[in-house]
């Protein structure tokens, strides 16, 4: 073949390939961070630091806010990011009730349903009590509920959620029958705070950051962690094994997008959410928080999230939360 006649022949292949691939995607109007909770909560701070590095660092020309939606085990603000199918402006955090909702019956929306876009980082679950509380430790609080089952209230945010997940293994662990324990379920870990500080309930299971604020002021006290060992944060809070209950548990948070983006969307958000994990603000707040950094891209978020499925479906059905036994 002529020199000439290759050259062409391989310009009209750049052409064809580059006619061929998905155009680069960039934000156009404002981007906005749903949240499934009320504010106060890890899910909401995540959102909010999402928010902040993005604006502080002028890491894009739009403007970004967020948005709580908190309802239906998370699934209304689900639902609301779906209406939005094929569009990258909106993105969704995420909690276990992604993959637990339909295993429990609560919803049938999943991670299926949605885009998966990054794991962000976990939390093991801590249990408090006001600070005056007759219940001293994680110890005498087992001691009370083999007394009586429904003698103590036991709160967390949502019905399947990690903290009522967490709650539920170390009850188990501890012997009971968690069917026949007063366990109460709210919007979100905040609400679930407010009803402890106000004398509503007698104990809640959350992540340790929910709670640091009123534990910090004297106002809450914590009696266990669900941890394999003592949390940094806490280091004298002893764990549940230590006061023998061998469990643990731990909250993850995510991001997810609505169904049907593109490839070039899902390359953009995999680029910008990996660059805002690595920013010193990130790692800073992180640590600070007493949180695990667990970041994952896109396509490892969705196979975390197929595995959660599959151990969540056990560990569920163990606890008699799981829609089919």
């Amino acid at each position: 073949m002529p020199r000439s006649a290759a050259i062409l022949f391989l310009t009209m292949l750049a052409t064809i390939a580059a006619a061929a691939a998905p155009p680069e995607w960039k934000p156009e109007r404002a981007i906005e961070i749903v949240v499934g909770v009320t504010p106060g909560g890890p899910a909401d701070t995540s959102a909010r630091m999402i928010q902040k590095i993005l604006q502080d660092k002028r890491m894009v020309t739009v403007p970004v806010s967020v948005s709580n939606r908190a309802g239906a085990n998370n699934a209304l603000a689900w639902i609301y990011l779906n209406a939005h199918a094929g569009d990258a402006h909106f993105i969704a955090m995420t909690l276990p009730n992604i993959v637990t909702n339909r295993i429990t019956g609560a919803h049938d929306l999943s991670f299926a349903d949605v885009t998966p876009l990054a794991q962000l980082n976990s939390e093991s679950i801590v249990f408090s009590v006001k600070a005056d509380s007759a219940i001293k430790n994680g110890a005498e609080l087992i001691a009370r509920l083999k007394a009586n089952p429904t003698a103590v209230s036991i709160a967390f945010s949502n019905i399947g959620s990690a903290n009522h997940i967490g709650a539920g293994i170390v009850m188990k662990t501890a012997g009971f029958d968690v069917r026949k324990l007063k366990f109460v379920a709210f919007k979100g870990a905040s609400e679930a705070v407010t009803a402890l500080m106000g004398g509503h309930v007698d104990v809640v299971a959350s992540s340790g950051s929910t709670v640091a604020p009123q534990v910090e002021s004297g106002a809450l006290r914590l009696i266990a962690v669900a941890a394999p060992k003592r949390l940094r944060s806490y280091p004298a809070v002893p764990t549940w094994r230590e006061q023998g209950v061998a469990a643990s548990f731990s909250n993850w948070r995510g991001v997810i997008g609505p169904k049907g983006m593109s490839a070039a969307q899902i390359a953009y958000w995999d680029d910008l959410l990996g660059k805002i994990v690595r920013t010193e603000e990130w790692t800073k707040e992180v640590a600070q928080l007493g949180w695990e950094s667990e970041y994952l891209n896109s396509a490892d978020s969705r196979k975390f999230l197929e595995r959660q499925n599959e151990e969540l479906k056990g560990i569920l059905g163990e606890l008699a939360l799981a829609k089919t036994q």
